[in-house]
This record gives structure tokens, sequence and C-alpha cells, in this order.
């Protein structure tokens, strides 16, 4: 029991353990990855609302106006920073700590925002790529203009007109937005703008405005990824968020290992000394339980392995009076009924089979003796009245025709023919036909299946001969069938298809039926019935015949058989032999 449980139980244990620590390591990942996230979507909320404000500033008619001005006194610039100015800037985002406008007139009078563009100013890089851009808008790390030693977070575009840059807007962000939003994590966290220009950093080896680029991947727009290694020689993993809107952000998650082993040793030894707890508890259960008990279970185990194995010889002694002797009662008592069952079952399988192989072998037999000798009697009767009328070679020919043919129907093989043969078969029959009727009747026969192609006997030749009783035989002139053989998908395809008079859709219907349940009481369509279910027989349900005739116009009579024919008799050999024999 130590084996089967404690030891089992150890190993699962440790196995858990170690799985436990890669998932909590995979969790703390995907929970760093989905904080960037979140932070993500914070951020392109304050981005979208202060693009939002400086978009509207940039398009104000009053700003516009403004900064093409020809005010020639300065009293209406003071004028214009009084009132309309404040009304200009008082709406925009509450993010944004300061904008500034620039403008390259010299002739400008400058209040808080307005500011004049220099030589420094315009050969900047900032404001080169604002004019660039041509009123969108785009983000950096730039310096305060009013405090050189504090980098901001600074969204610029340009103001346009018909006349062209008007000015170029710069928009300075707050910090404690972006410092309650990371300063809490549990790891470093590096926010980066434009292409690796830090914004913010809680790493100790990355200050603002610095450039980095950790990565060949940093600089891929809408990449999420965790890396297996630290970035900045840190000792750890990292997990890389780079969004775009408008400019290239970037969050960087650095999770040291100390931190990922803090959380897996503490649950360690939480679930360690939970998972010794319960192995101590088990193994004494099963040490006081095992004394007790482990002769008779070990007994009860024995007689039921050897039940399992098929041996059902096997004597019952336990005597007592409790659970275990209730299993060995249950026990003899399954014994019985399964010996009773599995002989039932074994004398039942017998009947069914012997039962099956007589009806099958009965059917065929009633099946194979109902060939019609109509066409051998009008046969015999043509070929005796033109040996009487002629004495030529072609009575001869139709004498050695009819032997062929007689010959043919007496020496089929067992199981099936190839189609060259039963084709052959045909082809004599109808060349009998044609000596008989003469030029009132013509046949064709097309076959793009193989000539080996395996078949039951005695297939296509009597839809052929009902074509003639049925169809040829009541047309003075102009008879005709044609016989087609060919692939379709699956199956192969024989059509039988006369010019005759065609069957009303009620009588139509009628022999549809009777081949369906392939009555034969009437003695009328004895030859399709018995081919439909000799296939049907053979092959399966999915096989058969099919029916379409017009009356005026003739029939056609369908034969769909399996293009790689498996018989599903497995006496196929026999009762195809008693079939054409009986």
């Amino acid at each position: 029991m130590f084996m089967i449980v404690i030891l089992p139980m150890f190993i699962a244990s440790v196995v858990l353990l170690v799985n436990m620590r890669i998932t909590i390591k995979e969790s703390s990942l995907n929970t760093a990855l989905n904080n960037s996230n979140t932070i993500k979507y914070r951020i392109t909320e304050v981005v979208d609302s202060v693009e939002m404000s400086l978009d509207d500033l940039a398009r104000s008619f009053d700003v516009i106006s403004f900064l093409r001005n020809n005010y020639t006194e300065r009293s209406q610039y003071y004028e214009y920073y009084n009132t309309k100015a404040y009304n200009a800037f008082g709406g925009l985002s509450s993010q944004i700590r300061r904008v500034c406008v620039y403008t390259e007139r010299d002739d400008f009078v400058f209040g808080a925002n307005y500011l004049f563009a220099d030589e420094n100013v315009k050969n900047a890089l900032w404001y080169k790529t604002a004019v660039q851009y041509g009123g969108i808008p785009f983000w950096t790390v730039i310096r305060d203009p009013a405090d050189e030693e504090n980098y901001c977070l600074g969204c610029i575009r340009s103001i346009t007109d018909s006349q062209g840059t008007a000015g170029v807007i710069l928009a300075l962000l707050k910090d404690d937005w972006i410092d309650r939003m990371l300063s809490e994590a549990s790891y470093s966290v590096i926010l980066s703008v434009n292409k690796g220009v830090v914004y913010y950093s809680s790493f100790s080896g990355v200050l603002k405005g610095d450039v980095i680029n950790p990565s060949q991947e940093f600089n891929v727009v809408n990449t999420s990824k965790i890396y297996e290694e630290g970035f900045f020689n840190t000792n750890g993993y990292t997990v890389l968020n780079n969004f775009y809107t408008g400019s290239d952000f970037q969050i960087i998650m650095l999770l040291p290992s100390g931190y990922i082993n803090y959380l897996s040793n503490r649950l360690s030894l939480v679930y360690g000394g939970y998972c010794a707890l319960m192995i101590i508890l088990s193994l004494l259960i099963i040490i006081l339980f095992s004394s007790v008990f482990s002769r008779r279970i070990s007994l009860l185990s024995e007689k039921m392995h050897s039940v399992a194995a098929g041996n059902f010889d096997i004597t019952i002694t336990d005597t007592g009076n409790d659970e275990i002797s209730m299993l060995y009662k249950d026990l003899a008592q399954m014994i019985s009924d399964m010996q009773r069952l599995i002989d039932d079952n074994y004398q039942a399988q017998i009947q069914r089979e012997a039962f099956k192989f007589d009806q099958m072998e009965a059917e065929f037999k009633a099946l194979s003796s109902q060939i019609n000798p109509h066409f051998l009697y009008n046969t015999l009767e043509t070929i005796r009245m033109k040996a009487y009328v002629n004495n030529d070679k072609e009575t001869a020919d139709l004498v050695k025709k009819l032997g062929k043919f007689m010959r043919r129907c007496l020496e089929f093989k067992d199981g099936e023919v190839s189609l060259r043969s039963e084709l052959e078969f045909t082809q004599s029959y109808l060349e009998l036909q044609r000596a008989r009727f003469g030029d009132r009747f013509s046949y064709s026969i097309y076959s793009e299946v193989s000539k080996d192609y395996p078949i039951l006997p005695l297939l296509i030749q009597p839809i052929v001969e009902n074509a003639f009783v049925h169809g040829i035989e009541g047309n003075k002139t102009n008879g005709r069938i044609d016989i087609k053989v060919y692939y379709k998908g699956e199956f192969v395809i024989a059509d039988v298809t006369d010019n005759g008079q065609g069957i009303s859709p009620e009588k139509l219907k009628e022999l549809e039926e009777k081949i369906l349940v392939s009555d034969t009481s009437s003695g009328k369509s004895i030859g399709l019935t018995n081919v439909c279910k000799r296939i049907k027989m053979y092959h399966g349900d999915k096989y058969g015949m099919t029916i379409s005739s017009r009356v005026g116009q003739g029939t056609t009579i369908r034969l769909t058989l399996p293009r790689k024919p498996e018989p599903r008799l497995a006496s196929s050999g026999a009762v195809q032999r008693n079939s054409l024999k009986g």
C-alpha cells in the first residue's frame, strides 16, 4: 500500500509542486503583461485626450487669426491676451501642464503661451518634425522651456492653414498621472516614447531622457512579448509592450528573479507542508486498516483478477458478516449470472447465424431458379423458320450463336465474372435478337470501365431481355437498345436504354414498389427483381437499380455498382454458386 499510495502521492506532490512553481512564474509574467496592457490603454486615453485638445486648439479660428494678424499696436496684442487667449487655452485636457505656441514672426508681441521660434527652436528636431508632418501630432520627451533640467512628455503639432504653417504647438504633460500609475508596481517599469527616449523609469540604471534600444524587436510596433532574459544586465525577465498612437510608445517591465522566487518559495513552503501532513496521515491510516483487512482484501483481489481473466471456476470461502463478505457474495452471484448470460448468448448466436445462412441460401436458390425461357423458345422458333425457308450460311451462324449462348448459360463459374464476359454474353443475346427482328432493331454497347471489372453474372442480360419483352417487341420499326457502362464518382453505372413504348407513371410506381420489397408473387418483372435483390444482398443496400421512363419515348434502367467491389457476404462464393446452379 505504501508503494501504491504513498510513493505515488509523494511523486505526484513533487511533480505538482514543480509545475506550480512554473505556473507561478508564467502567471507572474502574464500578470505583468496584462498590467502593461492596462497601462497601454490608460496612456492611450491620455494621448487621445491631449491630441483632441490640441486639434481643437490648432483648428481654432481665433488662434489662427491671431497668428496671422496684422496688428500695428501692442495694445491690440494685450487686449487679445486678456480676453480670447484665456478662452482658447482654458478648455484643454486636465493632463496638460503647459501649452506653448511658437511662431516665427519677429514682429509678434509674445505672451505667456505664445513664444518666438528662434534659431535654436527652429533647428530643434521636434520643431522640424512638426513642420514636416503638417498638422499630424507626434510625441517625444523634451526639455521644459522654462526649466532646462527637467524632461517632460510633450505632444507637438503644427498649426496650418491655406497659407502654410502658422505656428507650432508644444503641449507639456503633468508627471503626477504617470507617477500614480507606475509607482506602485512590484517591479521596475520603464516608459519610453519615440523609439526609446525614456520618459519614466523606476529602474536605477535608466534615467529620464536616456535613449535605450534593448532589443532588435524593440522597434517593432504593436508587439507584446515576454523575454526569458533581463534587459540592462538585470537577473530576471522582461515584458515588452510596444504600441503606436501616432508615435511609438514602449512599456518595459523588469521582473527580477528574486521577486518570482519569493512567490514560489512561499507557496512551496505552504503546499509542501500540507502535502507532508497528508502523506503522514495517509501512511498511518494505511497501516491501521491494512493490518485488519489486508488478508481478506488480498484474497478477494485474487479472485476478482481470476474472474477478470476468464476463470469462473473459483470457490468462495469467506464467512464474515461485513462489507467485504457482501462483496464476496456479490462476486459469486456475478460469476453465476455471467456464466448463464455467456451460455445463452452463445447458443442464441449460433441459432441466429444458422438461421441467417439458411435463409440467405434458400433465397438465393429461389432467385436463381426464375429464368424466363420465353427468349429461348422464340429464338428456336426463329431458327426453325429460317432453316425451313433458307438453307444458307446465315442459318448456320444463328445456330452457332444460339449454341454459344446456351453453352454460356450452362457454364457460369462460381462467384463473379468479368465485365468483358458479361458484355460478350449480352452481345450474343443481342445478335440473336437482331437476327430475329432484322432491320426493326439495332443496338450499341459502350464501356469505359475496365474489362476485368468483377461483376455478378446475369445482371445486364436480364435487363436487356426485359427491354425486348416490354419495349422493343411492340415497335414495328427502328427499335434500339443502348448499353453504357461508365464511372461516376465512387460508383460504376450501367445504363440500359430502349426507345420502346415506355411505362406509364402508375405502372412505373407499382413496378418500383415491387422491386423495392422484392415482390415476385405476381410472376411479373421477376428478372428485374432478381437482379436488384442480388445486387443489394451481395454489395449492400447502397447499391441496386433505378428505373426512369416516359410514355412513347422509352425506358432507362440503371444499375449502380461499387467502383471497388467488396462482397458483404462471408460465404459469398457458396451462396453465389447456389444462386446460379439452383
